[in-house]
């Protein structure tokens, strides 16, 4: 095996024991909020099982164009998972992700529902800022 598939391999082990980290900590969101969901109002919180360095490997997986990491990504800034939540770049992140034709269209439109107009216009910026760093790779 050549030395970037060994990364490719190594970077593929380290997204999916993130994401099952990430799925084992919205569950625990899921459950602590209710049977009503998303919440609009204050942060969830940091969740211990989603540390830091597991949103830097998810963004550098983002970074290079994995579609599933662009969503988890999303999902981490949206429920406040290793990282300060943040609406905005959890909508900016979920809207790459659509349109590189990632299925997030409820996600999307869940976070949107909790955004001000302002906060959608940043959202967008930042859309625009990734697809012009796309174009220019």
């Amino acid at each position: 095996m050549t030395r970037r598939g060994r990364k490719r391999r190594a970077l593929r082990r380290a997204l999916v024991g993130t994401m099952l980290a990430t799925c084992v900590a919205l569950l625990g969101t899921q459950i602590a909020l209710g049977a009503n969901g998303q919440s609009c109002s204050t942060s969830h919180g940091t969740v211990a099982a989603a540390s830091a360095q597991q949103f830097d490997t998810l963004v550098s997986a983002a970074q290079a164009g994995n579609t599933d990491a662009m969503v988890e990504v999303g999902y981490m800034y949206r429920d406040g998972l290793g990282v300060e939540r943040n609406l905005v770049r959890a909508h900016a992140w979920l809207s790459f992700a659509a349109y590189k034709g990632a299925p997030v269209g409820v996600s999307r439109r869940e976070v949107s529902a909790c955004m001000s107009p302002e906060e959608i216009r940043l959202s967008d910026a930042q859309f625009f800022s990734f697809l012009q760093r796309e174009e220019e790779d």
